[in-house]
């Protein structure tokens, strides 16, 4: 009995071992199908979004630079401006002045051509003076329509179809539109317009089963593209795919399982430690000093978690994701204010333009959870709220009502709020529609490329130039070189951290720091 027991086990034992990681790589390989079919369509969407980008960040570019031409408008002078500028950016057709709905002058035209031609009404109206007009009369009588975009009595003169002017070796498809009125102003060939609509309202999922659809946001106004693609279209992938899958299962799937168990253990062993870490306040706090560009001043500093074990620093790309994943960042930030009302709670006092930022995270983004923990903290301390600032990146934004309330309460309290990293997003912008903030902060990759032959070199100037244009300030991330600093400066930034001043640093050097130089006792940061 016990044989019969011992054998019919050991057979299902046996039967498991082989058909278990035999089904695990049939299925694997139908996920993996499947992921391919969705991750080729999401490349094409961002493909896509960052094609409409750049075509509408050089209109925009180019309504800036029409907006500071000294000249009189149609004069000799501005004509000239206006051809150096329809060449210097490739995607505008034409560029010129307008009064109302009446073109004056362009550089295609000329000052007299078409002088008496009127656009219609404008298909939308932006909150930020901008101006757009889609399906507009082509001048020369082409039954190919034009776009224009307009900016303070100037325009500038796009094709439609460059915005979905994409290599394409598939059947895809992709429409770009109008988030506010739905309108869609470009589409390539074949494009079944109104399901892709539906499909972007819908969080692309239809009832309709033979497409795959994809979205971006360009972060550009209210523009968006949608992508679509015949369901299958990656399934020729399927047979090899199974047949790996299976081999991969009969031949090795003990040890994939054991190397997944393995990694799984690293994990745990990991979210333990940074259990054990909170508990036994092992997190550090460094200091970033904020310069004020134009003196030389430190006006605050960015408060930036350190964990060192073992006498070996854990670099925050690895225990930050893990924190968020685990829910335990809220605990990290809580513990990180806490240290910097220990260590600079005194200098903070005697010194009441003197600020510190304190980074925060996407949950404490959706709710006052974390206002409640500063209000509480700040209670008798004699520390002003305006010296406790908030700094939030995009990832913060997802949720964007709960975020926007929290922002605004974050501010009604006197807690500025500035944008991290900005400009590294395809949403940036739409962000400054919907939140109200203080600051920008100009990512060190932007700052990176000042001085260079990059296609990026201009970005940083142009934030300034917007921040400016919206009554925000700037603090500019990474500056290393006094060129740059200057360069910034000369720009309008107010204000920069970097290796150039000085690097992140323990709150005892950075008290020496304060000591060997000036603060900014006599003009208050940025938001106060």
């Amino acid at each position: 009995m016990k044989r019969r027991i011992t054998i019919a086990l050991f057979t299902l034992l046996a039967a498991m071992a082989l058909l278990l990681p035999m089904l695990l790589g049939v299925q694997l390989a139908q996920r993996e199908a499947n992921r391919r079919e969705h991750r080729q369509l999401q490349a094409y969407a961002d493909t896509a979004a960052q094609l409409a980008q750049r075509i509408t960040v050089q209109a925009t570019t180019a309504l800036f630079e029409m907006a500071r031409i000294p000249y009189e408008r149609c004069s000799p002078g501005y004509m000239t401006q206006m051809r150096r500028i329809t060449f210097t950016y490739p995607d505008v057709r034409d560029a010129g002045a307008q009064d109302g709905q009446v073109r004056l002058c362009s550089a295609l035209l000329g000052p007299e051509g078409l002088r008496k031609q009127r656009f219609p009404e404008p298909d939308w109206r932006g909150h930020n003076g901008f101006d757009a007009w889609s399906d507009v009369p082509n001048p020369f009588g082409s039954r190919h329509k034009v776009m224009l975009l307009g900016f303070q009595g100037n325009y500038v003169s796009l094709d439609p179809a460059s915005y979905v002017d994409l290599a394409d070796p598939g059947m895809r498809h992709v429409a770009v539109f109008n988030t506010e009125t739905s309108h869609v102003f470009a589409a390539s060939p074949g494009a079944d317009t109104q399901q892709m609509l539906d499909a972007f309202h819908n969080g692309n999922h239809l009832p309709d089963r033979d497409h795959v659809f994809a979205s971006r946001i360009t972060g550009i106004g209210p523009l968006a593209v949608v992508a679509s693609m015949p369901r299958g279209q990656m399934l020729v992938a399927w047979r090899p795919l199974l047949l790996g899958g299976l081999a991969a299962g009969l031949v090795s799937g003990t040890l994939l399982a054991w190397l997944v168990l393995r990694l799984l253990s690293q994990r745990l062993s990991l979210a333990g430690q940074l259990q054990q870490a909170l508990q036994q306040h092992e997190f550090t706090v460094h200091y970033q000093p904020i310069v004020e560009l134009a003196s030389g001043r430190c006006v605050g500093a960015e408060a930036l978690v350190r964990w060192q074990q073992d006498q070996q620093l854990i670099s925050p790309d690895l225990f930050i994701p893990l924190a968020e994943s685990t829910g335990q960042i809220t605990a990290i930030t809580d513990q990180v204010l806490e240290t910097v009302l220990a260590e600079l709670g005194s200098h903070l006092v005697s010194q009441p333009a003197l600020y510190v930022s304190i980074n925060v995270c996407a949950a404490d983004l959706r709710t006052t959870r974390f206002l409640q923990v500063i209000t509480r903290g700040l209670a008798g301390t004699g520390i002003r709220p305006a010296q406790i600032r908030i700094e939030a990146t995009e990832r913060g934004f997802l949720d964007a009502e709960a975020a926007s309330n929290t922002i605004a309460a974050f501010r009604a309290a006197g807690h500025p709020v500035y944008i991290d990293d900005f400009g590294t997003g395809y949403s940036s912008l739409s962000y400054l529609q919907n939140f109200r903030v203080d600051v920008l902060k100009i990512d060190k990759s932007f700052v990176d490329t000042i001085g260079q032959d990059a296609a990026s070199s201009s970005v940083a100037s142009h934030i300034v130039a917007m921040a400016h244009t919206l009554q925000l300030q700037v603090v500019a991330e990474g500056i290393e070189h006094a060129a740059q600093a200057q360069y910034l400066q000369e720009r309008g930034a107010q204000y920069g951290q970097g290796w150039l001043f000085a690097r992140a640093m323990p709150a005892a050097g950075f008290l020496r720091y304060l000591s060997q130089g000036t603060t900014a006792q006599a003009t208050p940061p940025p938001g106060t």
